[in-house]
C-alpha cells in the first residue's frame, strides 16, 4: 500500500476538530465548496476555529469551523460540519450563526452597501433530505429575491452517497466523511486510490490526528459548545420523553434524573471531568457523582 493508512476512532473524520484542521488547507477548502456549492473564491488563506486565537476579533463572531473572505469582493464563505442535531434546534442554530456572521461586521455610517454578502455551506454529515443540497435564500412572498446578502447551503452526506448525479468530487468527499473505522478507511482508500482528492484527503487526515496539541485544542470553547449542544439537545428530548413515560409510574423528578444521569455519563465519555460538569451546569460535584452512580 503505497499511501499510509492511520485512524484515531476518537477523532473521526467528521470530527469538527478534525475538520477545522484539514480545511485551514486552501486547496481543499475551494475544491469543497465548488464540489458543494459550484462557487468559486479567489483566497489564499483560511481561517479556522483550530487556529484562531482568543484575541482574534474574527473569531468573537464568526462561528464557523472554517471560512474565507474572498478576495475580490469581500464575499465571506465559510464551512461548518454539523453532526446530530435535533432538526428544530439545527435550523434555529444554523440562522443564529449565518445571522451572526453578518450583524458582526462594520456598517460605518451607515452604509449598509458596503456590508460583505456571507454563503455559509454546513455538511449535515448524518442526515438525510430529499435533496441532496439544500438552498435557502432570502425571498418575499412572491417568490423574488429579497436580497442576497446571505445564502446557506445544507449538504446533506448521507443523500449525496445515494444519488448518482452528484459531482464526483463531492461524492469523494462524502465518502471521507463517512469513514467510522480503521476498516472504512482502508475501503476508502481502496476505493479511490487513483484520485488525487482522495489522497489529499487521507495524507491531510493523517496529519491532523497527528497535530501536537490535538488533545488541548479538543478542549477549546468552541468545539467544547458544539459538543455540548448537541448532546444536551439530543439528551433533553430522550429524558423528556423517557420522562413523561417513567413519571406516570415513579414520578416525574425520577424519570428526568434518569435522563440527566444519561446525559452526564455520555459527557464523560467525551472526557468531561466532574469538576468540568459541575462548572457547565452550575451543580455542586456531589450531586453530579450521585447522578453518575444512577443505573441507566
Amino acid at each position: 500500500m503505497e499511501t499510509e493508512i492511520l485512524f484515531n476512532e476518537k477523532y473521526l473524520p467528521k470530527n469538527d476538530l478534525i475538520f477545522s484542521i484539514m480545511f485551514e488547507d486552501v486547496w481543499l477548502f475551494k475544491k469543497l465548496l465548488k464540489s458543494s456549492t459550484g462557487r468559486r473564491i479567489k483566497a489564499n488563506k483560511v481561517f479556522s476555529q483550530a487556529s484562531l486565537t482568543p484575541e482574534n476579533v474574527l473569531g468573537s463572531y464568526i462561528r464557523f469551523d472554517t471560512f474565507s473572505p474572498d478576495e475580490d469582493d469581500g464575499t465571506l464563505y465559510s464551512m461548518d460540519l454539523q453532526n446530530t442535531y435535533a432538526e428544530e434546534l439545527l435550523k434555529n442554530r444554523t440562522i443564529f450563526y449565518a445571522g451572526r456572521a453578518l450583524s458582526g461586521q462594520k456598517v460605518i455610517k451607515g452604509d449598509y452597501k458596503k456590508l460583505n454578502k456571507v454563503v455559509v455551506s454546513f455538511i449535515m454529515t448524518q442526515k438525510k433530505n430529499d435533496e441532496p443540497i439544500e438552498i435557502i435564500s432570502l425571498y418575499n412572498q412572491k417568490h423574488e429575491k429579497y436580497s442576497d446578502l446571505l445564502t446557506l447551503y445544507n449538504i446533506y452526506v448521507p443523500s449525496v452517497l445515494e444519488h448518482d448525479n452528484m459531482d464526483d468530487d463531492l461524492k469523494v468527499f462524502a465518502a471521507f466523511f463517512s469513514v467510522e473505522s480503521y476498516e472504512e478507511m482502508v475501503k476508502f482508500y481502496n476505493d479511490h486510490k487513483n484520485n488525487p482528492l482522495a489522497i489529499k484527503l487521507i495524507l491531510s487526515y493523517n496529519k491532523a490526528i497527528g497535530h501536537e496539541n490535538i488533545d488541548s485544542l479538543a478542549e477549546k470553547e468552541f468545539f467544547n459548545m458544539k459538543i455540548t449542544e448537541q448532546d444536551i439537545a439530543e439528551a433533553k428530548v430522550e429524558y423528556e420523553a423517557k420522562g413523561r413515560a417513567e413519571g406516570r409510574a415513579e414520578g416525574r423528578a425520577e424519570g428526568e434524573a434518569k435522563g440527566e444521569a444519561k446525559l452526564l455519563k455520555k459527557l464523560v465519555k467525551l472526557g468531561k471531568s466532574i469538576k468540568q460538569l459541575s462548572e457547565m451546569f452550575e451543580m455542586p460535584e456531589s450531586e453530579i457523582e450521585g447522578l453518575l452512580a444512577l443505573d441507566v
